[in-house]
């Protein structure tokens, strides 16, 4: 039996048209889009559920005091710009090395990067009135930061919780949830565009003397379409009504009805995973964090059988 919108398809050619699909489809506030080309399906859009967690944890850490005290017992920064970190038991401020020397380096002194730790510009004497050109300058090997003194790198885990990522809002046409996917029909993709859904988001984190930002942006989206097809795309471009043909920047088309290659006749499973870069700067530090966040949905893609009006008869 045909349906209204299938019939009225199937009118401008010599030919009826029969779409196989499970016989219980659930469909919600459905809305009927016909292309230029005559096909029709019905638009049914729901928020789809995330598969893995949608923030970031941040990681816990001793508060930085914003005053230390020198070997003179006069009080200074814990942190200044231009010097770096404040270590009392040497009286020293401590700046990391950016870019740290390459492997091998006989600055290294016996270390190496796989060590856990790091160099960093040692000023001796700034804290007692000198300045950075009047003072002893050389280079120390430590594992961290000096004691006391928060990592930038746990404020930039703390600027990102702040942003609460959350995966990719799935969004198809034909619609998930649908009866109106078909084998050779171009399928778009796309995600909802929100702030810290797309990007791109900024958020910052203090404590102490430090203040680390941080940015992230949406790298891409790759789209597992559940026929052993992998899409890479950006956030996509919504379908408009009316609009046919491929999608300009993210599609897919099945080759495959869904009921001849999923167990039990269901849909295709569609995994889409947004993949954050999150750079970050403060503290005299910089770094690249990478966030990926999953949404899962389904697609049920029928077949069209073409039957010649002589046999109908």
């Amino acid at each position: 039996m045909l349906t209204h919108s299938w019939a009225r398809a199937a009118a401008g050619v010599l030919a009826t048209v029969l779409l196989q699909v499970p016989a219980a489809v659930a469909t919600a506030a459905p809305q009927e889009i016909c292309l230029p080309s005559g096909f029709c399906y019905i638009e049914d859009i729901r928020p789809a559920v995330p598969s893995s967690p949608s923030t970031v944890p941040a990681r816990a850490a001793a508060p930085a005091p914003s005053e230390c005290t020198s070997s003179n017992g006069a009080a200074v920064p814990c942190y200044q710009d231009n010097l770096g970190w404040y270590e009392s038991s040497s009286g020293c401020y401590l700046k990391l090395m950016d870019p740290q020397p390459p492997p091998g380096s006989p600055l290294w002194e016996g270390h190496t990067p796989g060590d856990g730790g790091a160099l960093y510009i040692a000023n001796c004497g700034a804290a007692d009135g000198g300045s950075l050109g009047s003072t002893a300058t050389g280079i120390a090997w430590r594992r961290g930061p000096p004691a006391a003194v928060i990592d930038p790198e746990v404020l930039a885990q703390r600027a990102i919780a702040a942003m609460q990522l959350q995966p990719p809002l799935l969004r198809t046409a034909p619609p998930q949830a649908s009866a109106s996917g078909l084998v050779g029909l171009p399928m778009w993709m796309w995600t909802d565009r929100a702030e810290n859904v797309s990007g791109p988001i900024t958020r910052s984190a203090t404590e102490g003397p430090v203040a680390v930002e941080a940015t992230g942006v949406v790298s891409r989206i790759a789209w597992d379409m559940g026929d052993g097809t992998t899409v890479t795309c950006g956030l996509g471009t919504p379908h408009s009504p009316g609009a046919d043909g491929p999608s300009p920047d993210c599609g897919h088309t099945y080759d495959r009805a869904s009921a001849n290659h999923v167990p039990g006749g269901g849909p295709w499973p569609i995994t889409a995973t947004t993949t954050w870069t999150v750079t970050w700067s403060g503290g005299g530090r910089t770094g690249t964090e990478t966030v990926q966040l999953s949404s899962t949905g389904e697609l049920f893609v029928g077949e069209l059988h073409v039957l010649n009006q002589a046999e109908e008869r």
